[in-house]
């Protein structure tokens, strides 16, 4: 069993090794939220150099980048390469450090979910690894079905909500 959570850039920076398709992926979702991104990875694609909060360090992976500073508050493994996505996976769980290890979902400690965002709203959906493929799909017809504009409710909402909190308090809106 798993809980989703939202983790906030606050957290600290992540680090991703690997530069191919599955590491821009990952790349571009944290870095929609702010999150600090270190890539380790001897190639990249080009799209990399034009990703916000991102460093880009072209070299092979080395057991230093997992140990060192900062601390990193979530590791990805997304390398083709089968035997250094163990390593990275073996290196971050033996320091406490959550991994996505995209080869290996049994060598991950968590997953990403698919999400769509409109605003403040956020649409998750996980299949707890087992199908990326299928949680994208669900998380398609979800966001057809509610439509666009989920982002002015939530701002309706959090006007209302600290209106109300404010009168609890005994302030002036």
């Amino acid at each position: 069993m798993s809980v989703l959570i939202e983790l906030r850039p606050e957290a600290g920076p992540a680090l991703i090794v690997g530069g191919g398709s599955v590491a821009l992926r990952k790349a571009r979702t944290l870095v929609e939220g702010e999150f600090q991104v270190t890539v380790v990875a001897p190639e990249v694609l080009p799209a990399f150099d034009f990703l916000p909060f991102t460093t880009i360090e072209r070299r092979a992976f080395e057991e230093r980048d997992i140990g060192g500073s900062p601390p990193w508050a979530l590791v990805f493994a997304c390398t083709g390469n089968r035997e250094v996505n163990r390593r990275v996976g073996a290196l971050a769980r033996a320091r406490n450090i959550p991994v996505v290890v995209a080869d290996r979902q049994g060598e991950s400690t968590f997953f990403t979910p698919a999400t769509m965002r409109d605003g403040d709203v956020a649409i998750a959906v996980s299949t707890g690894g087992a199908s990326p493929s299928l949680a994208k799909f669900i998380r398609g017809k979800i966001a057809a079905a509610l439509g666009p504009g989920l982002s002015g409710l939530a701002h309706v909402a959090r006007t209302e909500r600290e209106a109300r909190l404010a009168a609890k308090r005994g302030e002036d809106r």
